[in-house]
C-alpha cells in the first residue's frame, strides 16, 4: 500500500540503478498534475531528498533536469484529465512535446497507470549526472533493463491510500512471453489512441519499447509464485466481454472507490463464499441493500485513515483510490492490483484499463507465511478500515442536476471542437489567439466559459466567445490552454480543465527567452554555473543571493576568474562530461544579444581556453 504521503515513492519508479541511465519513460494516467510531471525529470537526475514543493521552488533547477531528462518522457494522459496548475510557470511550454491526450476507443476514459522505464548501461565518458556508474562491476550485463510498474495512483498530489505493483527485467531477444503480450498491446496502442499526431520519432521508439515488453517475463514479488507477473488490459477494441477473476474462488476481497451493481456482480458470482467489499462512503450510499447482500462484509476507511493535518488538504483529493482484487481458491490467492474500479464501464470495456495480476500459498490465519486476505488484513490494513454505515442521501435540487447537466454537456463540447491556438507577433511582443472553429451551442447561453494560457495567471482569463487575444512575451507563449466552465447556481462546482491543444505560428526558442529570463545579470550567471559544476544534487542544495527560489538578486560574493578558472580546470580533469549542462547554457545564452549580455565579458575568454585544452587533449 502507498500511503497519503508516499508520492515519492513513485518518482523512485523512475530512478535509474546504480550503473544505468533513463532511456526512455512510458506513462499513462487518467488524470495529470503538470507540476507532478514538471519534477518528474528532477527525480530522475539528482538524488536529492527534498520535498515536491522545494524541487518546484528552483526554476533554474527544473530547466537544467527538464533539458536532461525530460525528452525522455513520454506521457499519455486521457484528454480531459489534465488539471489547471496552481501556479503559472513559463516552463510548462517545455512539457508539451512530452504530454499525448488519448481517447479511449469505447467511448469512456483513458485510465490505465500504467509506468514502463528502459534503462541503459552507462557507456565509459557518459554523463554520470543522468545515471550514476559508481558500483557497477565489471561484465555487468549490457542489454537494456525494463521497469514496469502498475498503479492505482494518477500522476498528481492527490493524498490518496493507494496500491503499486513494480518488476523489472532484462527482455530476453530470442522469446516471447504470453504473459506480457497485453501490456505490450497497451503501449503499442498508444500513438494511434492520440488526439493529435505524435511525432514519428517518438511513435518508433514507443513502439520499439514495446516489443521489447513482450519480451520480457516480469518476475513477481518474494513470497509469490515464480510464475511471470500476467498483466490485463481492457477496452482498448471498446466493449468486449466483461473481465472476470478467476472463477472457482471460495473467498473474496475487492478494494476500490468507485462500485455500482453491474461491476459488483462481475467480480464475485453469487455461489461464493464470503465476500468482503471496501469502497468510499458516498459510492456505497448509491446502491441498494441487495446489491451489497452477496458481501457479507461490507466496509469503507475509517476516520483515522481519512485524517491529515496537511496545510494544503483541503485543495487536494484525499481517502481511497486503491484498486485490487483478491480471490482464495483452494491453497492459493490470486491478486489482481491496477486502474480497475468495481464498475461497469471499467470492467465491460468501455473505458482503457490495466491490472496485473500474481498467485501464492494463501497461508494461514495469524500465520507467518503466505500472501492471503488474512495476511493483508493483518498487515496493517484492517485498521484503516470500518464497517459501513449507510448514509441517506437526499434527494437531489433539480437545479443543482440540470446545471451539472449543463456543465457537462458544454465541456464534451470543448473536448470535441476544433480549436487551435494561434501565434503571431515578433521580438518582445506575441500574440496568444484561439481559434474555436467547431463550438456547438453547449458552450453558449447559461454556461460561462473563461479561457487563458496557463503559463499566466487565472486573473488573465478571457470569454471563450468571442475568442480572445492576448499580447505576451514569447516565454510565455504555450499550447496548453486553461478553461473554467461555470454557471449562477448555488451548491454547483465549477468546471476546470486544461487542453493541450494543436497550434499554428509557434515560436521557437521559448526556451532560450525563459532562460534568459531566469538569468537576468552576469552575478546569477555565475552563480548558477558554480552550481553545475557542483553538479544537480549541488544544485539542489544551493540558496542562490535572495528571492523566491533564490533567483531574486544580485548579492553575495562574486565569482572571480581565477576561482571560477580552477573550478573548469579541475572538472575538465576529473570528468569532463560534467562541463555538457555549461556548454549547453553557454551556447544558449549566446544565441541572442541579450544572452550574451548576461555572461561577463572575461568570461568567455577563459571558458575558451578550458575548451580548447579539452580539443587537444581530445586530439
Amino acid at each position: 500500500m502507498l500511503s497519503p504521503d508516499s508520492r515519492t515513492v513513485a518518482f523512485d519508479l523512475l530512478r535509474p540503478p546504480s550503473g544505468y541511465t533513463l532511456d526512455l519513460a512510458v506513462l499513462t494516467t487518467y488524470t495529470l498534475d503538470l507540476e507532478a510531471l514538471l519534477a518528474l525529470p528532477l527525480s530522475v537526475v539528482s538524488e536529492t531528498e527534498g520535498g515536491l514543493e522545494e524541487l518546484l521552488a528552483d526554476p533554474l533547477l527544473l530547466l537544467e533536469a527538464l533539458r536532461r531528462a525530460g525528452e525522455r518522457i513520454q506521457l499519455f494522459v486521457d484528454r480531459s484529465g489534465i488539471a489547471i496548475p496552481r501556479a503559472p510557470r513559463e516552463l510548462y511550454s517545455v512539457l508539451e512535446s512530452s504530454v499525448h491526450p488519448v481517447r479511449a476507443p469505447g467511448g469512456g476514459v483513458f485510465h490505465p497507470k500504467v509506468w514502463v522505464a528502459r534503462f541503459t548501461p552507462i557507456e565509459p565518458g557518459s554523463d554520470t549526472a543522468v545515471g550514476r556508474a559508481e558500483g557497477r562491476e565489471d561484465g555487468a550485463n549490457d542489454r537494456p533493463l525494463l521497469r514496469v510498474a502498475v498503479l492505482t495512483r494518477n500522476l498528481t498530489f492527490d493524498r490518496s491510500w493507494d496500491v503499486a505493483l513494480a518488476s523489472e527485467v532484462h527482455p530476453d531477444p530470442e522469446r516471447l512471453f504470453e504473459a506480457s503480450q497485453p501490456l505490450a498491446d497497451l503501449i503499442r496502442a498508444l500513438p494511434d489512441l492520440a488526439t493529435t499526431p505524435v511525432p514519428k520519432d517518438s511513435v518508433a521508439r514507443v513502439r520499439t519499447l514495446a516489443d521489447q515488453i513482450g519480451r520480457a517475463r516480469f518476475p513477481p514479488p518474494p513470497g509469490f509464485f515464480e510464475d511471470p507477473i500476467r498483466y490485463h488490459v481492457m477496452g482498448l477494441h471498446g466493449a468486449h466481454a466483461p473481465w472476470r477473476p478467476i472463477s472457482d474462488g471460495r473467498r473474496t476481497l475487492a478494494v476500490a472507490p468507485f462500485v455500482n451493481r453491474t461491476g459488483l456482480e462481475t467480480v464475485r458470482g453469487p455461489a461464493w463464499g464470503k465476500g468482503l467489499l471496501v469502497g468510499s462512503q458516498g459510492e456505497l450510499d448509491k446502491l441498494s441493500d441487495d446489491a451489497l447482500s452477496a458481501w457479507n462484509d461490507v466496509r469503507t476507511l475509517s476516520d483515522h485513515a481519512l485524517d491529515d493535518e496537511a496545510e494544503d488538504i483541503a485543495a487536494r483529493p484525499s481517502g481511497l483510490h486503491a484498486k485490487l482484487i483478491a480471490v482464495e481458491h483452494g491453497w492459493n490467492v490470486t491478486w489482481y492490483v491496477g486502474s480497475a474500479n468495481l464498475t461497469a464501464a471499467a470492467l465491460h470495456g468501455r473505458n482503457v484499463e490495466a491490472l496485473a495480476e500474481i498467485s501464492a500459498r494463501k497461508g494461514r490465519p495469524q500465520g507467518k507465511s503466505g500472501c492471503g486476505i488474512d495476511r493483508f488484513l493483518e498487515s496493517g490494513f484492517d485498521q484503516l478500515c470500518t464497517s459501513y454505515q449507510r448514509i441517506e442521501i437526499a434527494d437531489a435540487d433539480p437545479d443543482v442536476v440540470e446545471a451539472r447537466a449543463q456543465l457537462t454537456a458544454a465541456r464534451d463540447a470543448l473536448l470535441k471542437a476544433d480549436m487551435e491556438v494561434v501565434c503571431s507577433g515578433s521580438g518582445a511582443e506575441w500574440t496568444w489567439a484561439l481559434d474555436c472553429g467547431g463550438l456547438g451551442p453547449e458552450t453558449q447561453s447559461a454556461v460561462d466559459v473563461v479561457v487563458w494560457p496557463i503559463s499566466v495567471s487565472e486573473e488573465t482569463a478571457r470569454p471563450l466567445s468571442p475568442p480572445p487575444a492576448l499580447i505576451l512575451p514569447i516565454q510565455h507563449l504555450t499550447r496548453f490552454a486553461a478553461f473554467r466552465l461555470s454557471v449562477p447556481v448555488r451548491g454547483v462546482d465549477d468546471v476546470r480543465l486544461t487542453l493541450r491543444l494543436p497550434a499554428r505560428g509557434m515560436p521557437g526558442g521559448r526556451v532560450h527567452h525563459a532562460l534568459v529570463a531566469l538569468i537576468s545579470d552576469p552575478g546569477r550567471f555565475l552563480r548558477f554555473l558554480r552550481a553545475l559544476l557542483g553538479d544537480l544534487d549541488a544544485l539542489t542544495g544551493w540558496n542562490g543571493a535572495g528571492g523566491t527560489g533564490g533567483y531574486g538578486g544580485d548579492e553575495g560574493p562574486k565569482l572571480d576568474s581565477e576561482t571560477l578558472l580552477e573550478d573548469l580546470v579541475r572538472t575538465a580533469s576529473r570528468a569532463p562530461e560534467r562541463l555538457d549542462p555549461a556548454r549547453r547554457l553557454i551556447a544558449d545564452l549566446c544565441k541572442t544579444e541579450k544572452g550574451r549580455a548576461v555572461i561577463p565579458e572575461d568570461f568567455l575568454s577563459v571558458w575558451e581556453a578550458v575548451e580548447s585544452a579539452i580539443r587537444g587533449r581530445a586530439g
